[in-house]
């Protein structure tokens, strides 16, 4: 039988990280009699790293310094490789993020299956992580934390606890070897000193500012303790030299890591020279310092945190972690900082206080970390089990329908009904699947060429034969904004079919509000149409509509969502109409003053003479298509008057204290209200 091929994706497994020696352990279990591996690690690979030491498998690098993880190259590879399994090792679920969706497409196409092996350290269930996780064939979270945070959200999701690189390298120093290696790694700190060694990266998770500060309050209080940091000094996040004399450190309290490389044997002589680990971080997938030292017979003092929990709960030394913190994450909309917890600075001291007035104490750590340690690493998993799950899911058969996905919002629901009749006509005798959320449904029930409406679920982009996704595949993901082409126009583009109408079924309201409206049948009789608020209260709301129809001698009736900002109307039937009810009152309105929305839209689609207000996005990209000889006035903003930037910002400058719209002058809407009427 042909071996399988596998590509992992992760960290260099000699990179000497704590991510990169899971990715080398991992490799390491991996059964070459059934599997043919390569792996993709970020970051460039050296050919020194294998000239006298080769290895089993092919080993890529990312080689782009502007792409550390290699995003583009990945997608590439995908791309020319025939491949059964792609397995992410070690990293965050998000860290692929930007490459996610090509990532997925080439699955769809090529058939390979997706492992990924990932942590899970916050506090709380993001859903967008929860999409992707949920993209992947085996999800496997490395922690017990993590599984049951996650369980009730990832169907598929499996607790692998991976192996512990060299494990049986870490262990005990005899009283002797121990005197001897804290003579050699700390020979200027006096023998009756406690030594606390902090092991970790200089970020903002792991908090080593904090620890600074609790160790020089401790300090002032016992003076026979050392702080060791083994952590990038000059470089990281934090100025560690700095907030040391910030803090009132002087020379002897602390120590640096020494430059170079510290493989196992070496941190073997770390562990078991310090009295204590300190890791006080925010929050932990898994902790690999912990479990090291503790096989090392070295007491810990931890943040009681997440994954962390699991280690070291009744072992170690326990540190309260409920101080509101923030650390930055990716997110499905980018960067963004993350709602966490931290330990207190108050808390940290006290802990260190306590472990270093107590030998009793340390040895008590000691002995109790050590077996738990030892039982943790007796457990662990093989990835030959994951990957043999992987390839044991059949090839999912596709349903045999067409699917067309169009995750929000109701003006552009709205503008893909163009798109239906081209589709029907290219695959006739298929059904047409529509996929929204259900607050925007009503947008397309009834609509002529639909023979589904389901609720929005991205897993069921897998599941069919055909999917039309051009909002999630090209509009969304792209530069659609900076165009100057309009966005009605991209969705049968992207389809690549010919447009037809944009359409809504128009639903007559029900009779108590039928009682209100003026007599008409036709467009032209009755009443006129407004709206003031298009989504963002802050960038899309005019202020001066009241000014817009006093005096006007037909009644006015006001649309829009119950949260709209109220104008002196004759009916007010804000939050009271369907979207097919709204598409029937502005279709026998004479004429509507709308703002950028989805009322816009649906005003050029019904065919009723509009005046349309515009915000911080422009006319030229999210103007209405014109049909049945509705004629559109577009008001732009003055953006000069009140704009620093002078651009276009579509509503995501914080520092906006004077919304461009309001810069729209009541008398020049109504002047081209009654060139309308």
């Amino acid at each position: 039988m042909a071996k399988k091929k596998i590509l992992f994706v992760g960290v260099h497994p000699r990179s000497g990280t704590g991510n990169g020696n899971m990715m080398s352990a991992v490799l390491a279990q991996t059964d070459r009699n059934t599997y043919d591996v390569a792996s993709f690690c970020a970051g460039n690979v050296d050919p020194l790293d294998i000239v006298f030491d080769p290895l089993p498998y092919t080993l890529i690098g990312a080689s782009s310094e502007a792409d550390y993880w290699g995003h583009a190259r990945l997608v590439s590879l995908l791309q020319r490789l025939t491949l059964d399994i792609v397995c992410f090792v070690g990293i965050d679920i998000w860290q692929y993020q930007q490459a996610w969706n090509s990532i997925i497409d080439l699955q769809n196409r090529r058939g390979f299956k997706i492992v990924y092996i990932f942590p899970f350290d916050v506090q709380s269930i993001r859903m967008d992580w929860v999409k992707w996780m949920n993209d992947c064939d085996v999800p496997c979270v490395y922690s017990e934390y993590g599984q049951r945070m996650l369980a009730d959200h990832v169907p598929q999701l499996r607790y692998f606890r991976p192996p512990l690189f060299n494990a049986d390298q870490f262990r005990r120093f005899s009283d002797p070897e121990k005197i001897k290696i804290r003579k050699a790694c700390f020979p200027t700190v006096p023998a009756d000193h406690v030594i606390f060694g902090f092991v970790g990266v200089n970020q903002v998770r792991k908090s080593p500012e904090r620890l600074l500060k609790a160790f020089m309050e401790a300090k002032e209080r016992n003076p026979k303790i050392t702080l060791y940091l083994h952590t990038d000094v000059e470089s990281g996040v934090h100025n560690i030299r700095q907030l040391a004399m910030d803090f009132g450190a002087k020379s002897g309290d602390l120590i640096t890591k020494k430059p170079g490389a510290y493989p196992v044997e070496k941190m073997v002589d770390i562990y078991n020279a310090i009295d204590c680990l300190v890791n006080c971080t925010m929050q932990e997938g898994l902790s690999w310092t912990p479990l090291e030292a503790m096989l090392c017979g070295t007491p810990c003092i931890l943040s009681d945190t997440t994954a962390q929990t699991e280690i070291g709960i009744g072992v170690s030394e326990m540190v309260p972690c409920n101080d509101l913190a923030f650390v930055p994450m990716a997110t499905g909309g980018g960067l963004s900082q993350i709602e966490a917890r931290a330990c207190r600075v108050g808390d940290i001291r006290n802990a260190l206080l306590k472990v270093a007035n107590s030998p009793e104490l340390r040895k008590d750590l000691a002995e109790k970390g050590m077996e738990r340690a030892k039982e943790w690493a007796a457990g662990v998993h093989t990835v030959n089990d994951v990957l043999k799950a992987a390839t044991a899911i059949p090839k999912a058969s596709k349903i045999k329908k067409v699917l067309f996905a169009q995750h929000s919002a109701a003006g552009d629901v709205l503008m893909t009904t163009q798109c239906f009749k081209g589709i029907k006509e290219r695959h006739k005798n298929m059904p047409l699947v529509y996929m929204t959320q259900p607050q925007y449904q009503d947008v397309v029930a009834g609509n002529p060429y639909i023979d589904e409406i389901i609720d929005w679920d991205e897993r069921k982009l897998k599941e069919y034969q055909i999917v039309y996704n051009p909002h999630g595949e090209h509009i969304l993901p792209g530069g659609w904004n900076n165009l100057d082409v309009t966005l009605h126009s991209m969705y049968p583009y992207f389809c690549k079919v010919e447009a037809d109408e944009i359409a809504i079924e128009c639903m007559a309201p029900d009779v108590s509000i039928m009682e209100k409206m003026p007599a008409g049948e036709n467009i032209g009789d009755g009443y006129i149409a407004v709206h003031t608020t298009g989504g963002s209260k802050m960038y899309r709301s005019y202020p001066h509509m009241d000014m817009v129809i006093k005096g006007l001698d037909l009644p006015v009736v006001q649309i829009g969502g119950k949260t709209d900002i109220r104008c002196k109307s004759d009916i007010d039937l804000c939050g009271k109409l369907t979207f097919r009810e709204s598409a029937w009152v502005m279709k026998y309105a004479k004429a509507a003053v709308v703002i950028d929305s989805f009322l816009s839209h649906l005003a050029g689609a019904v065919g009723t003479h509009a005046v349309v207000l515009y915000g911080p996005a422009p006319a030229r990209v999210v103007g209405p298509r014109a049909q049945h000889g509705a004629k559109i006035i577009n008001l732009q903003p003055d953006m000069l008057a009140v704009c620093k930037t002078m651009s276009h910002c579509w509503g995501t400058n914080p520092q906006c204290q004077s919304p461009c719209i309001h810069t729209i002058s009541p008398q020049k809407v109504r002047k081209a209200l009654e060139e309308l009427l």
